[in-house]
């Protein structure tokens, strides 16, 4: 049963991200790889695992008046949710099979005793049903309970964003997210490609906002001939956008300095020629992610290109010549909140004092970099986040302390009708269905 059934690999799963804070991309990436399910159940897999993370506040509020003050074992707590899950939101699965299946892996797991008492939660919750979040006085928490998003963060948003705007994001972040991918176009054209992968992708289609860019439904899309072949790589429409902006050309020397995984260090070498000196120099911290630069740009026939190193990005200014890079991209480490629907567990595990704390590095790498800029060259910094704290916070700041920049119109290779931020460009994931992204361009004045 434990390799072959989906609902008790999604428990286990379930139990691995919660004990011991696993990502559930990893997680459940893994277990595909060994287990020994159809394509129909590892689909079924999938949707449970990520529905669970993304509905566990909304999935506890359903069960607190079935449980009571009981304290659960927490793998019975997960299996529970995983039950309520199914009979809510997966409208093609019977109840019946949902009751057996939670029922025998409660037997597995535990022991009869506790597969008595999981059944009679299932049943009482057929006969009364759910509570509705209609009935919370609370504004705020309706929202929170209603979008499993924690109350800090739904006020945050709220504060910021306004009411309207905070709960459309919130509306779309339990919604699974596309698949999407770059095209190396150095080797292929995104509709030659697009016309190759289509025999397996039918509904794939062009990005909406990314030039190079092409998206589906879902799918394996790493898993193909022209993945392997290095036609293309893996990025979501919104990270796409960043390497246009920097307004490149041929011969630029360009620092990526927090560069890991390579998707945009990629992308930049793309529009570089090695022929006319055009290089990028990509930095991360950790040596097995410089590493995986390497291979990406390998892969995609790009690594004359690019020089990876291991370095903490607040240390370049002593190991590179001041005024050394036409170009420079600070893809800060951020709170990711942007990614809440592709890694919903993000919600959960951030905190407040985040949004003091990484604003801070942000602006250290940030500072550290500013010299290498040539004078008219570029600074760009980008975000995989929405909140104020961790964007143009961070930019007034730095431009305070360096009034030899100006922030510019951060430039997009076509208009973009829902794009927010004066002279930054904020996408959040209910404008275009992708991540939530901010970039903003700074020019370096005499």
């Amino acid at each position: 049963m434990a390799k072959s059934n989906p609902r008790a690999l999604a428990v286990t799963i379930l139990e691995k991200v919660a004990r011991q804070g696993s990502y559930s991309n990893l997680t459940l990436d893994a277990t595909l790889r060994k287990a020994d399910l159809s394509v129909r159940d590892a689909h079924l897999l999938t949707t449970i695992v990520y529905g669970v993370i993304q509905r566990r506040l909304t999935l506890d509020y359903d069960l607190a008046p079935f449980v009571g003050k009981r304290q659960l074992d927490p793998w019975v707590r997960i299996l529970l949710q995983t039950a309520v899950y199914q009979m809510v939101y997966l409208d093609k699965v019977p109840t019946r099979a949902i009751f057996y299946e939670t029922t025998e892996i409660a037997k597995q797991k535990g022991h009869a005793g506790i597969a008595k008492f999981v059944t009679a939660i299932l049943r009482q919750i057929q006969r009364v049903g759910l509570p509705s979040v209609e009935t919370l006085a609370d504004p705020l928490e309706r929202l929170s309970i209603a979008s499993s998003t924690p109350v800090w963060l739904v006020e945050k948003l709220v504060t910021q964003l306004g009411e309207a705007k905070a709960a459309s994001i919130l509306a779309v972040i339990n919604q699974p997210a596309s698949a999407s991918l770059r095209v190396n176009t150095t080797k292929i054209t995104a509709a030659a490609l697009l016309t190759q992968l289509q025999a397996q992708f039918a509904e794939m289609t062009p990005s909406a906002i990314a030039a190079d860019g092409l998206v589906a439904p879902g799918g394996h899309l790493a898993g193909t001939a022209q993945f392997a072949a290095g036609l293309y790589t893996l990025q979501d429409e919104s990270s796409m956008l960043v390497a246009p902006s920097m307004e490149l050309t041929p011969e630029m020397q360009v620092l990526d300095a927090c560069a890991a995984p390579g998707g945009k260090t990629t992308h930049i070498a793309q529009m570089l020629d090695p022929q006319v000196g055009g290089k990028v120099t990509a930095l991360d911290l950790h040596p097995h992610k410089v590493k995986l630069i390497a291979e990406n740009a390998a892969r995609l026939d790009l690594a004359d290109r690019v020089d990876a190193y291991a370095m903490d990005a607040r240390d370049a200014a002593d190991q590179f010549a001041p005024q050394s890079f036409d170009r420079v991209l600070v893809d800060a480490p951020c709170s990711g909140l942007g990614l809440m629907r592709r890694k919903p567990e993000i919600k959960y595990e951030k905190q407040p004092a985040d949004l003091t704390n990484l604003p801070q590095i942000q602006l250290a790498i940030l500072n550290s970099v500013a010299g290498l800029v040539k004078i008219n060259g570029r600074l760009t910094y980008s975000t995989c986040t929405i909140v104020r704290e961790e964007n143009q916070a961070v930019i007034d700041a730095f431009l305070a302390a360096h009034p030899e920049f100006i922030q510019i119109k951060t430039p997009t290779a076509q208009p973009l009708a829902k794009a927010h931020g004066e002279l930054a460009l904020q996408l959040y994931p209910d404008d275009y269905g992708t991540d939530g992204f901010f970039i903003a361009a700074l020019q370096r004045r005499a």
